[in-house]
């Protein structure tokens, strides 16, 4: 066993059917994979995360809440002492819902918005996903349940974001995540950011995120931002995708990622052949992080200071826009350094140009 990590956070598509079928989703989520794993199936696989240091296990899908047996698997989880979260889409929350993430011990819950009303509908391709959302939200505040925002930023919400920040604060909402959109599945047609987005992006996390204050909402960054310009909120440093280091991804037919977020060509192992330990500790696992050196480094990061510790930031981000790990093309970083080195060769023969003869 030469890789002594582990996956200290898993995360877990329960399913891949979803009650919603978004325009920005890359997974495609709709129909429930063929041959989704059984609950006795999961089940055993919950028993094989104490060995592996497993502390918490993020069930996303899809949409989880459409399993039927996730208070079982979250219940099982419960007992062996490891943290549970869930991640919906809003539509299904209610009551009774609710009711049953507090009995079975849920710590968490991230609800995903994509805007103000009508663009957040448009997405989500749903009239009335934007009230169910509102809905969900004074539904997990009332009863006291830790709640996060999640939002996707794509070219149709990015200028909406100090109102949505606004709206969330007003409903005493106090974390909301942004994460730019990764153009796989659904969300590779015509929603992606530029780098003009993106410098917009960081402008608003620069605003808005380093101290919440009066205004209450704590603003997390992931998926490539916050790295180490005047964005980084984070307290510890980047150090490079977790993917294979420190966690990892259960498709919902067994399959092993090193994040969900990645396609479905990218798998590491199927928990239906092998344990999950052996998945983990094989040589040749979640390579693209295990074994970066920067030889690997790719034409958008080569020219940058920070590539050793940062090791070309997001992997999905990467290979989504660039076909490769280590590559990443939109970090604010790289951003800010290309502008520079277009600077410094335009501007010399402006000068040039406009001497004096």
């Amino acid at each position: 066993m030469s890789f002594e990590g582990f996956p200290l956070i898993m995360g877990w598509e329960l399913t891949l059917a979803c009650n919603l079928r978004c325009n920005h989703c890359a997974s495609s989520a709709g129909k429930a994979r063929d041959n989704e794993l059984t609950t006795e199936e999961s089940l055993k696989i919950c028993d094989q995360f104490p060995a592996l240091l497993v502390r918490e296990v993020d069930f996303t899908g899809g949409e989880p809440l459409l399993r039927p047996d996730w208070p079982e698997i979250a219940m099982y989880l419960k007992d062996l002492g490891i943290t549970t979260k869930i991640l919906t889409n809003g539509i299904a929350l209610n009551a009774r819902i609710v009711s049953k993430i507090k009995e079975v011990g849920i710590s968490g819950v991230g609800v995903s918005l994509d805007g103000l009303e009508h663009t957040h509908d448009q997405i989500r391709g749903y009239p009335g996903s934007f009230s169910h959302v509102m809905k969900s939200i004074d539904l997990l505040l009332d009863e006291n349940i830790s709640l996060t925002i999640i939002t996707t930023v794509s070219n149709m919400n990015i200028d909406e974001l100090p109102e949505i920040h606004d709206m969330l604060g007003s409903k005493g909402v106090k974390r909301w995540r942004v994460q730019p959109l990764i153009p796989f599945g659904r969300g590779s047609k015509g929603l992606n950011l530029n780098e003009y987005d993106y410098l917009k992006l960081e402008d608003f996390v620069h605003r808005w995120g380093p101290d919440p204050g009066d205004r209450g909402v704590e603003l997390i960054c992931s998926d490539g931002l916050a790295y180490f310009d005047k964005t980084d909120l984070i307290d510890l440093p980047w150090l490079g995708c977790s993917a294979g280091i420190t966690s990892c991804g259960i498709a919902s037919d067994g399959k092993i990622k090193g994040c969900l977020s990645l396609p479905d060509e990218l798998i590491e192992g199927d928990l239906r052949k092998k344990d999950l330990w052996d998945i983990w500790f094989h040589p040749d696992s979640f390579a693209y992080t295990r074994q970066f050196s920067a030889d690997k480094i790719g034409s958008n990061c080569s020219s940058c200071g920070k590539v050793l510790e940062c090791k070309g930031g997001c992997s999905a981000k990467s290979y989504a826009y660039s076909g490769q790990f280590n590559n990443d093309p939109y970090c604010i970083h790289g951003i800010g350094i290309r502008k520079q080195q277009l600077s410094s060769e335009v501007i010399p023969k402006v000068i040039k140009n406009n001497s004096p003869v």
